[in-house]
């Protein structure tokens, strides 16, 4: 869930919890005002009776069916405590319906007698502005609701909008290119704080790259050359007749060690070069007659272990440096001839934008999250370094490739759309 839309929810469930409870707290507050005003009314026309019956000597007449208040006498035998308020359902000849009053019982000396006096007064103004008070409070809420969503739409917007910026910024952020990370200004001082520490962490990390970047390549390139002597020493040796048998399995155990770090040794030199983008010079290559040529380099080798190659090509162009879409096919052919089965079968099928290998091999697929780590092996006791699929990986991420796997009915595919 984005931020925005959590800050929404609180604030309006906030804001519905505060003004529901200022609506109900307006309504009990004026529902009391209005009934001790209306009990003040009782109280005074109480007071009427009195003064009438004191001025006249006799009880004033009950009222008149149109009037406001419904007043009546019962003649009782004894004083009562104290008055009464209460709330009471009566029917109103005004209203000709049922209606709720507001009534006052009291007891009043009239002559030799007890008279108990009931004064209703309709509590129909306080009905009435009871669902006023709840109407303007319902659409108070739905207004300021609205607004506030509006507001925050276009304001909370413009307001964040520089943090979403620099994270487009830092998206689109790739090692080497440092030069090319400008953050867009902003007055709001914790943005600024941000993109200040965001471009410091990135020029560290460019920095730490840069050191890595030269390490790597000047390490392969000092250990290249004494692998080299290394390598043609024990060439000449393997071929000095005089080596005992058991000596000459030792020297070929060796120089396998040292063909297989020289390898790893290439492999790690190539990684380094593409992400240095040396290789930065592009050009429209024929995938159809690139592939065809490397069928062709690769036919001999497919020969001699039995692999069945078929290939369905059509002409297709890829914009990409000619190196690394070299080294690509090779990489990829010679991953499906190494891991593949006795007699096994490779299939190769090129369509407009897309390119899919597919051979058989073993009953086991490989690592989705993993494959294209560095030396990552789908057989732990293999010979090879782990390292083609990165090179696949790094070529693929240089040249905008979009690489995908799929592993079904013991074979295994790679496609790449561009």
């Amino acid at each position: 869930m984005k931020l925005f839309t959590k800050y929404t929810r609180i604030n309006l469930l906030v804001m519905v919890i505060v003004f529901l409870t200022s609506a109900l707290s307006t309504y009990l507050w004026t529902n009391y005002v209005l009934i001790r005003e209306m009990d003040g009314d009782l109280s005074g026309i109480r007071h009427s009776i009195q003064d009438y019956y004191t001025q006249y000597h006799q009880l004033p007449p009950a009222g008149h069916p149109l009037d406001e208040e419904q007043v009546t006498y019962e003649p009782i035998g004894q004083e009562m405590n104290a008055d009464e308020f209460t709330l009471v359902t009566r029917y109103s000849q005004r209203e000709q319906k049922m209606h709720n009053f507001r009534q006052l019982i009291f007891t009043l000396h009239a002559g030799d007698r007890w008279y108990r006096v009931t004064i209703a007064k309709p509590l129909e103004g306080l009905h009435h502005l009871s669902r006023a008070i709840l109407l303007v409070s319902s659409a108070t809420i739905l207004i300021i609701i609205l607004a506030f969503l509006l507001t925050n739409r276009i304001l909370l917007r413009r307001l964040w909008q520089p943090f979403y910026d620099a994270l487009h910024v830092m998206q689109h952020f790739k090692l080497g290119n440092t030069r090319d990370l400008h953050f867009p200004a902003t007055t709001t001082q914790e943005f600024a704080f941000m993109n200040e520490s965001l471009g410091m962490a990135a020029r560290k990390a460019e920095e730490d790259y840069q050191l890595l970047k030269e390490f790597t390549e000047n390490a392969s390139h000092e250990l290249q050359t004494p692998l080299s002597i290394i390598r043609s020493k024990l060439e000449m040796l393997i071929q000095d007749e005089h080596l005992s048998q058991s000596q000459s399995e030792i020297v070929r155990s060796a120089f396998a060690a040292i063909k297989k770090l020289s390898r790893l040794n290439q492999s790690l030199l190539l990684l380094t070069k593409i992400s240095n983008q040396q290789f930065n010079h592009l050009e429209e290559i024929p995938l159809k007659e690139k592939i065809e040529d490397k069928l062709g380099q690769f036919r001999e080798l497919w020969q001699t272990s039995g692999v069945t190659v078929s290939s369905r090509l059509s002409p297709t162009m890829i914009l990409a440096s000619p190196e690394l879409i070299d080294i690509l096919l090779n990489n990829l052919f010679s991953n499906a001839s190494n891991h593949n089965i006795p007699h096994g079968d490779i299939d190769i099928e090129l369509q407009p934008r897309q390119l899919t290998i597919s051979n058989t091999g073993l009953a086991l697929g490989l690592d989705p999250r993993r494959m294209f780590s560095r030396f990552y092996k789908g057989e732990q006791h293999t010979g090879h370094n782990g390292l083609g699929l990165s090179i696949i990986k790094q070529i693929c991420e240089v040249t905008s490739l979009q690489p995908s796997y799929q592993f079904s009915g013991n074979r295994h595919s790679f496609s790449f759309i561009w």
